[in-house]
């Protein structure tokens, strides 16, 4: 009871103050001679005025016990609800800053997440293109997810499968992106951290597969073939860091991953790199 009271809003407390001066006024009027107080509507409505914001003139006063306990009870009252009141804006002043630090703070963070989004878009948008001029592209060109989500379900179900459409011009160009984007993709680990842990695991997720794709082009380019031809690696050989990039790249742009168990049987086939 105590802790709502103490709780509530400042016009809730004005309310109340003015109720306080209405309700002591009435007893004044009403109760004259018991108390002891001056035969006037108006010598009434002055008093409580005067008592509750405890000016105090001294001009009228009770003659009665009873008259001063009333007349003091009512400048208590003043008193108290006059803290609550500054109290109440006090508290509603700093829960209105600290509203707007937060939606300040919730709107720098989603700002990094897109930063990180549009980065994972990238990587994802070259693999389906397969475009061989598109391995410097830069990230704030990709596509978004939403371009992206129905090619990343389908690859991640059938990219190790006889359905599946990655060709060596796919993975060619992911693994060329990834090698060329490596640095800037592990430069972003600090805003990954700022949005919050959850995003840093999933965003090491992300680098530790970029990482093994970047390992596997330096393989291809130590293995060119004299005549310059070039064995890139098979969709078993990137099957997992593939289905891992887009399960991390899901998340990340605030989309449900796929359920592990739709697509075990894919995963259990995934050679590893």
């Amino acid at each position: 009871m105590v802790g709502k009271l103490i709780e509530q809003k400042p016009k809730f407390y004005g309310w109340a103050y003015i109720a306080f001066v209405i309700t002591y006024f009435f007893i004044y009027l009403a109760f004259q001679c018991a108390l002891g107080l001056p035969d006037s509507w108006v010598d009434s409505a002055y008093l409580s005025l005067v008592t509750i914001t405890t000016l105090g003139f001294g001009d009228i006063t009770p003659k009665t016990d009873i008259g001063k306990i009333i007349v003091s009870s009512q400048a208590f009252f003043g008193v108290m609800i006059l803290g609550l009141f500054l109290n109440s804006l006090s508290h509603e002043r700093s829960k209105s800053l600290s509203d707007t630090e937060k939606e300040i703070e919730v709107t720098r963070k989603e700002e990094l997440r897109k930063s990180l989004e549009m980065h994972s878009c990238l990587l994802l948008d070259v693999f389906k293109s397969a475009n061989p001029f598109a391995w410097d592209k830069h990230a704030k060109y990709s596509a978004p997810m939403d371009e992206l989500e129905d090619f990343c379900r389908l690859t991640y179900s059938t990219i190790n499968t006889p359905k599946s459409k990655v060709g060596p011009l796919h993975t060619k160009m992911l693994l060329e992106t990834v090698h060329q984007n490596y640095d800037t993709l592990l430069s972003l680990t600090p805003v990954a951290a700022e949005i919050s842990s959850e995003y840093l695991l999933e965003w090491s997720s992300l680098l530790s597969n970029v990482r093994n794709l970047k390992q596997q082009y330096e393989r291809t380019q130590e293995a060119v073939k004299e005549d310059g031809s070039i064995d890139w690696p098979s969709n078993d050989d990137i099957c997992m860091q593939v289905q891992e990039l887009i399960q991390t790249s899901l998340f990340i742009s605030k989309r449900k991953k796929i359920p592990n168990k739709s697509s075990q049987g894919t995963q259990q086939s995934c050679a590893p790199a």
